[in-house]
């Protein structure tokens, strides 16, 4: 189980994730309040960390969420993004360059006071293009404190593109294996419009949404409604400004907006927005979308639109945007859907539930960016960091009773040093009942080197107890010999070549389709894994070209390596095993293929028995 908390004034909101990396599972989500740290009077608190822990503290413990893997989001109000151009691709480098890189994208920010990730767009023969990620390190550090001091130990920070990114990606819609297609998300009043080919983003942009955050449902009149979308633009164009030539933007969203809107708040203000209003929201989001094409230097050109994060007027907005940029194809969908199909789970209607969705699934093992901003000194403390003065003073201790127990033995030891060289040295020592031991061997008869070795005795003057060791071994070795020389004879293993040649002759009895491919064969001690595409679509016109027969392609295969076990009793045991994967895949002209896995287990190789060389010999 993983767990993600977004700490953002006015309040606190965590979920819980079970389940696996390909079938996550919503468990819940706790929503808490965070006001503004002020006292009284309205004046603003002077000790905001304490303020923060305090709170966060009380979250924690009411909900019990200490346990398991903890994870932080750094939402909208603390991230920058821009896409860099770099002419080489290897991460060790890229690692090296990148803070000097950032330095001079990001104004007015020094670079101190930035933590920095990435995830590599795309690599190219001379170089790569890169999404930067650069978030605020002092923001980080705050809800790192608050949360560690409450007791959650945080195993990562992550982004909301990233958190954005990764739980998208999951949707069937832009899963791998999917035409490529413009990919426009709404959180609250942050947006993100991407271009996905084949579950990979190509380009990535966050814009702000301000007709979304000044609809006429949120104001008292329309006129005011239209004075405050007019004010919401001009703040947009002047951000977009303060970035330009920049491909990616990064907003700032209002604090008293930010992304603490869900869909449902969404939905109904777009319902009440007028028609003008709708207009110029409409146009604004097809120009952030356009522009994101022209600065993308994407080969392949967009086939669909898909939108996410608007609730029930999801449809509606969707035919409208389809329509201002000339699209046919178009969708709506719900992200959550991924981690809550059918809407299991209530939840509470606020924005940002798909970016700590996408980043708790770090927790289960999927990370789509690998971005983790806990480095440097925002790095997690090791136990020894946490234990260095006890452990300093318990070092203390052990040395100097270590000291004392090597004075008092100190004097016993030498003794047995001398008392050893004395053995040694004596005239009937050890090297002498050693040479007794082969007196009466025949010198005629030129031993084997391993014999002659045994025979030899290991003169060690500067070790003498080593010495006196090693040559009880090699009369113990040389004993066993006399007494009956064992060799060890090893099992032979089944021939992998000639397994694998006969695994390829089968795979063309079987007459392979037009849809076929061969994944992997493995030649393991226990059994042979073949995994394959099964073609679905394969029709009986087409298994009749090949002569094929009747069966379809998986039931040939299956067939076929059934008559390999019988024919090599030798090397095979049993009939064969073949699983196939829970959805089939879909490739070009729509053509459908199952993946199959089919198992043929080896016969367990024994080793021949220990055969005795030599007779025994008396005395």
């Amino acid at each position: 189980m993983a767990t993600a908390f977004y700490i953002e004034y006015p309040r606190i909101t965590a979920i819980e994730l079970a389940g696996t990396a390909r079938k996550p599972k919503l468990k819940r989500v706790v929503v808490g309040d965070l006001p503004e740290p002020r006292n009284d009077d309205g004046t603003p608190i002077a000790d905001r960390q304490g303020y923060l822990n305090e709170k966060i503290a009380a979250f924690i413990k009411e909900h019990k969420l200490s346990g398991g893997k903890a994870y932080l989001l750094a939402g909208p109000d603390a991230m920058r993004y821009r896409e860099l151009k770099l002419a080489f691709s290897d991460k060790r480098q890229i690692d090296r360059v990148l803070q000097f890189q950032v330095e001079g994208v990001i104004p007015n920010i020094p670079i101190d006071q930035l933590t920095i990730g990435y995830n590599i767009l795309m690599s190219e023969p001379d170089g790569a293009r890169l999404l930067v990620h650069a978030a605020d390190k002092d923001y980080i550090r705050q809800r790192i404190v608050a949360l560690e001091e409450a007791g959650c130990s945080v195993e990562a920070v992550d982004s909301n593109l990233s958190g954005t990114m990764n739980l998208g990606l999951l949707h069937q819609q832009l899963a791998k294996g999917t035409t490529p297609a413009l990919w426009l998300d709404f959180a609250g009043t942050a947006a993100t419009v991407s271009i996905v080919q084949d579950g990979e983003v190509q380009t990535a942009r966050v814009f702000l949404s301000p007709y979304l955050a000044g609809a006429s449902g949120a104001t008292s009149t329309a006129a005011e409604a239209k004075e405050a979308a007019r004010k919401l633009q001009q703040e947009a164009e002047q951000r977009a400004r303060e970035f330009e030539g920049s491909s990616t933007d990064s907003v700032s969203l209002p604090k008293s907006e930010s992304v603490n809107i869900g869909e449902g708040e969404v939905a109904d203000r777009i319902r009440h927005m007028s028609r003008d209003e709708l207009d110029k929201f409409i146009r604004r989001v097809a120009i952030e979308a356009r522009r994101t094409l022209m600065i993308s230097n994407h080969d392949a050109a967009p086939e669909r639109l898909v939108v996410s994060g608007l609730g029930s007027e999801g449809d509606k907005l969707t035919k409208l945007l389809a329509a201002e940029l000339a699209m046919g194809d178009a969708m709506a969908i719900e992200l959550m859907d991924v981690v809550n199909p059918n809407r299991e789970q209530d939840t509470p209607d606020v924005g940002e539930l798909t970016y700590l969705c996408g980043v708790a699934l770090k927790g289960l093992g999927r990370d789509y960016t690998g971005i983790d901003f806990r480095y440097g000194d925002l790095a997690p403390g090791t136990l020894l960091d946490y234990a260095k003065t006890p452990l300093a003073f318990t070092a203390t201790l052990v040395l100097l009773f270590a000291g004392i127990m090597f004075l008092v033995n100190y004097a016993q030891a030498r003794d047995y040093e001398r008392n050893i060289e004395a053995l040694r040295d004596q005239d009937l020592g050890p090297e002498y009942f050693f040479q007794g031991a082969f007196f009466h061997v025949d010198k005629d008869k030129k031993p084997t080197p391993e014999v002659a070795k045994e025979r030899t005795y290991p003169s060690n003057p500067d070790s003498p107890g080593d010495e006196i060791r090693l040559a009880h071994k090699r009369l113990k070795d040389h004993q066993k010999r006399l007494q009956g020389q064992v060799e060890d004879v090893y099992a032979k293993p089944h021939p992998a070549d000639q397994i694998l040649a006969q695994v390829m002759k089968t795979i063309e009895s079987a007459k392979p389709s037009y849809d076929f491919a061969l994944l992997k064969v493995q030649v393991l001690e226990t059994g042979v894994n073949i995994e394959y595409m099964a073609s679905l679509s394969e029709t009986q016109a087409e298994r009749d070209r090949v002569a094929a027969g009747k069966l379809t392609e998986a039931d040939r295969m299956f067939d076929a390596f059934r008559k390999l076990a019988a024919a090599y009793p030798q090397w095979f045991e049993g009939d064969p095993e073949q699983t196939q994967a829970s959805k089939a895949q879909v490739g070009p002209d729509g053509r459908q293929a199952d993946q199959m896995t089919l198992k043929l287990k080896l016969k367990k190789v024994e080793p021949p028995k220990k055969t005795t060389t030599g007779k025994k010999t008396g005395a």
